[in-house]
């Protein structure tokens, strides 16, 4: 037998009918489909790390998964034998060998997260993005001087939803913005890590913090309250698509 290498995939995902990224028994989950088809192409259990655990609903169009396997095949052949082994539902981006060491959820140094709005219900883009029941539609510039805020080392722990497992409540915000996309408004954020349902709560209270006064004022007394019960609604997980994950001297 072949010495087991190490292997790094890029997949996207449409969320919409997978139970999140985490296997569960009897349930329908992006790691257990994509074990699945691994399984498939090279014959024996193959067990996938991935960067994120995306929730149910949440899509992706650059999660990232790590595996080890011993096989012969070239490189070349994986990325289609194993697209075809997934379901409709996800893409197989690239299949590459990797370092040894390389882990995509441990050697991560950033990932980076879009929500999306709609203007207006839309049959076609409401699987992927929200729209909010509001009097009014939320006002970019207003929604994008309420984030500014975020940007830097903070305690994130306002932005927590309950039911989590302890992680460092420090996060480094790299990027936080809004700007338009063709169906509306979207939120983007990059973050060296990010906690459980944040980019959510981030846009619930974004949206509550753009109604008042002074956006970015009442968005960072809410930052540094550290106070979950201060924060916005947690936005449906439909809108959330893991964009892209960074590692050391590559570009999100």
């Amino acid at each position: 037998m072949s010495e087991a290498k190490r292997f790094r995939v890029t997949l996207a995902y449409d969320g919409t009918d997978f139970h999140g990224w985490q296997r569960q028994p009897e349930l329908r989950t992006v790691q257990g489909e994509l074990e699945y088809a691994l399984h498939g192409v090279f014959g024996t259990e193959v067990t996938v790390n991935g960067a994120g655990r995306t929730d149910a609903g949440v899509h992706a169009r650059g999660q990232v998964a790590s595996f080890s396997a011993s096989t012969t095949l070239p490189n070349h052949a994986l990325r289609p034998l194993v697209g075809r082994a997934c379901p409709k539902d996800m893409r197989i981006r690239s299949i590459d060998e990797a370092a040894p060491d390389f882990h995509a959820r441990h050697t991560a140094v950033a990932r980076r997260y879009a929500y999306r709005l709609l203007d207006e219900p839309d049959v076609l883009y409401e699987r992927m993005a929200w729209h909010p029941l509001r009097r009014k539609h939320p006002d970019l510039a207003r929604l994008d001087a309420a984030v500014q805020p975020l940007l830097g080392d903070h305690d994130c722990t306002a932005f927590q939803a309950t039911g989590s497992t302890p992680v460092d409540p420090e996060c480094r915000i790299l990027h936080a913005g809004w700007r338009r996309w063709e169906g509306g408004l979207m939120f983007e954020v990059e973050a060296d890590h990010f906690l459980y349902h944040m980019v959510r709560k981030l846009v619930g209270t974004a949206l509550h913090a753009g109604d008042t006064k002074d956006p970015a004022g009442e968005f960072a007394a809410v930052l540094t309250s550290r106070d979950r019960a201060r924060s916005g609604p947690m936005a449906p997980s439909r809108g959330l698509c893991l964009e892209a994950v960074k590692y050391e001297g590559e570009e999100a």
